[in-house]
């Protein structure tokens, strides 16, 4: 039997009941049912959708996220379209956590590919979300090129994958990674597949599509974007974000415990991923773009969320002065 069978996990299996998706709810965590009650009390409840190219991008989102899914009583579900087997390069600290071989081994990849899926299961139990979809697309390594992807996956299923979630999910809320011309091309990829979907919706039925990026509090404010050139459905409404979350706020909990614990707590799940680790602390402030995709409709849901959370944040300050 070879290494990369031995560490086989049923509960990864392939789930032919949802075409080729792996979907593990957050029932499979003993303590789901207490969130799953409060989230159930409101009608009116926030349903978010991430979509990301590899296992350890919910990270870029992770403070708000965490926030609509533990503080807003909000669903989250994610898609992850790779099992990022191509993330390898940094590995070689984590042969010894996890007594593989990550770096050099043939199976290199199928073994990584298994342990990033596991990784982004406890860090999505961290964060709150519900549902996670593998696609099992190809991770081919770092490029800032989208044509690599789109040459590499098979796109036709994943559009579809992506129309019948949209369809079916009724999200109001859509968080992909900002598809700058320097960021990962799978990235790219991602973003403008997702949001040809979201296009697609009527335009009533389109959510709040959004690409966030994160920044150190001391680096200089991040460049406009405007859209990924070649891609005009990743245009935004502004060259600006039109919101930024600044992870050392406080937390509902306590007033001395801050966003960024819970984004620390992410990140260290991923322990496949050496560089990533050092990440730790250092990207303090969320940035997110509206895409114009959203339409109207996408547009309204979006100023109704961050007034509900701008009003959660003021009854829990207001809560903290009484006490």
């Amino acid at each position: 039997m070879s290494t990369a069978a031995r560490f086989q996990r049923p509960r990864h299996r392939s789930d032919d009941r949802f075409q080729w998706s792996i979907t593990a709810s957050a029932a499979m965590w003993p303590d789901a049912a207490a969130f799953t009650a409060v989230a159930a009390e409101d009608d009116r409840q926030i349903k978010a959708l991430l979509v990301n190219a590899h296992p350890d991008d919910e990270s870029e989102s992770a403070a708000v996220v965490y926030r609509i899914a533990h503080e807003c009583g909000g669903i989250v579900d994610q898609v992850v379209v790779t099992n990022g087997e191509g993330g390898h390069q940094y590995a070689a600290l984590a042969e010894a956590y996890y007594r593989l071989p990550l770096t050099t081994a043939a199976d290199r990849r199928e073994l990584l590919g298994q342990i990033r899926r596991e990784e982004v299961m406890r860090a999505s139990r961290i964060l709150g979300i519900r549902n996670s979809y593998f696609l099992g697309q190809l991770d081919t390594g770092m490029t800032l090129n989208a044509a690599d992807a789109f040459d590499a996956w098979d796109i036709r299923r994943i559009q579809q994958e992506l129309r019948s979630l949209l369809q079916f999910g009724k999200y109001d809320l859509v968080l992909l990674l900002l598809p700058t011309a320097h960021t990962h091309g799978h990235h790219q990829t991602v973003a403008a597949l997702t949001l040809e979907a979201v296009a697609e919706l009527e335009p009533e039925d389109r959510p709040a599509a959004l690409g966030v990026r994160t920044v150190a509090f001391a680096a200089e404010e991040p460049r406009g974007f405007s859209e990924l050139d070649g891609y005009p459905v990743t245009r935004t409404t502004s060259p600006e974000p039109v919101w930024v979350f600044d992870r050392r706020t406080p937390l509902s909990c306590h007033p001395s415990l801050d966003y960024g614990i819970v984004v620390n707590w992410v990140i260290a799940e991923h322990k496949s991923q050496g560089f990533f680790q050092m990440e730790l602390g250092r990207r303090t402030h969320e940035h997110f773009w509206l895409f114009e995709a959203s339409g109207e409709a996408g547009a309204a849901r979006w100023r109704e969320l961050v007034q509900a959370m701008e009003q959660q944040s003021h009854s829990r300050h207001s809560v903290q002065n009484v006490a």
